[in-house]
């Protein structure tokens, strides 16, 4: 324990007994204590932690105490297992947050007590006790929370997409608590937590691997349930499913297109936008894919050599006029602005004395960037 409030060595939190394994093999630790700390530094503390993934104010609004939060995390080699204990506020992931962070994550929560409402992205999102949340972050989040207690996994993008097809879908998807999906992965979040003072770095991997592999098999079932409710009735065609895995594999080739998507599929123009009416038509469909991948390439923190027209070359997106338009239409801000938040936070992140322990672990477990 620092004079600050702070630790940063393993510790039992589960209150396990037993034989102790060498404190050299256990995991990595980070944590504070509100009740060790004055509430100035205790939100300092709180920002600096959360900064990688939430911009935060409105800090205990409306609440009769003072601002409080703890946070006990572990690094578990490829995943970051974490129990945060909050006061109330607003969380936000703007274009510019998803910039400067420079990670590429996919967080899932267990809300033990507490909850929020809110916008993944567009999607309404409403959590309360028992539920569980997933968030990628690479796209825009607001929430507004009640005092919560939440087990959070933060996790790289590549260990779910060797699972799912479609990681971007799980932004904003919530596992209602009375569900026995949701009751079955609470219970194993809630052992690997308590588990993981214990845990040495060699067991990890085991334990990672089966964890990700049990979550992306649930995931994948409720993702398919949810897209088979917002299909069009059954018929001897392709599935959505389908057909978008052939637009995500195509994005980068000049001649895709709703004509040759319909082609491809042997599908009437007019059908193929039936199924594309509920997220704007195919045409609006695949533009946001390949903006949505133009913004990736522009938040890596190794983008300072891309110009921008290059981006927009690479996805099939125009003039560099016209790329910029459609980018600042979508996120808000325009490339060169993605672009320089990325380097900044790149910069910041390369400094110690600005990079928080969790930041700091989430850049470690950040995949290769890719140009």
């Amino acid at each position: 324990m620092s004079d600050d409030g702070t630790t940063t060595c393993p510790k039992d939190a589960g209150g396990l007994t037993g034989d102790a394994s060498p404190v050299s093999s256990l995991l990595p630790a980070f944590g504070f204590t509100a009740s060790l700390m004055d509430t100035n530094a205790n939100v300092a503390a709180w920002r600096e932690a959360v900064a990688t993934l939430f911009d935060v104010d409105e800090l205990a609004v409306g609440e009769p105490g003072p601002f409080r939060a703890d946070i006990s995390s572990y690094s578990m080699g490829p995943v970051l297992i974490g129990l945060s204990r909050a006061s109330g506020q607003r969380f936000r992931r703007t274009a510019e947050t998803i910039a400067r962070s420079g990670v590429d994550h996919v967080i899932l929560q267990l809300y033990v007590a507490g909850g929020f409402d809110g916008v993944a992205g567009t999607r309404p999102v409403r959590v309360r006790a028992g539920d569980i949340c997933l968030f990628d972050l690479a796209q825009t989040l607001e929430t507004r929370a009640t005092a919560f207690e939440n087990v959070t996994l933060v996790v790289p993008r590549p260990m779910f997409g060797a699972h799912l097809l479609r990681v971007d879908d799980l932004h904003g998807l919530v596992l209602p608590g009375s569900g026995v999906i949701a009751r079955l992965l609470a219970g194993h979040l809630s052992a690997l937590f308590q588990f993981a003072p214990r845990m040495t770095l060699d067991e990890c991997q085991s334990v990672v691997e089966g964890t990700v592999s049990l979550l992306a098999a649930c995931l994948r079932n409720e993702l398919e349930r949810v897209e088979t409710e917002a299909d069009q009735p059954a018929t001897a065609g392709p599935s959505l499913m389908h057909i978008r895995r052939h637009i995500e594999a195509s994005l980068g080739s000049d001649s895709l297109s709703a004509s040759s998507v319909a082609a491809h599929f042997g599908l009437s123009r007019a059908s193929l936008y039936r199924l594309f009416a509920p997220v704007g038509g195919i045409a609006d469909y695949i533009r946001s894919r390949r903006l949505h991948r133009a913004f990736f390439d522009l938040a890596h923190s190794d983008a300072r050599s891309l110009r921008i027209s290059e981006v927009a070359w690479r996805w099939q997106l125009g003039t560099d006029a016209h790329f910029t338009r459609s980018f600042k239409a979508a996120y808000g801000i325009t490339p060169r602005a993605a672009r320089e938040a990325a380097l900044l936070g790149a910069q910041r992140g390369n400094d110690e004395a600005n990079s928080a322990t969790i930041s700091r672990w989430m850049r470690e477990i950040a995949p290769p960037r890719l140009v």
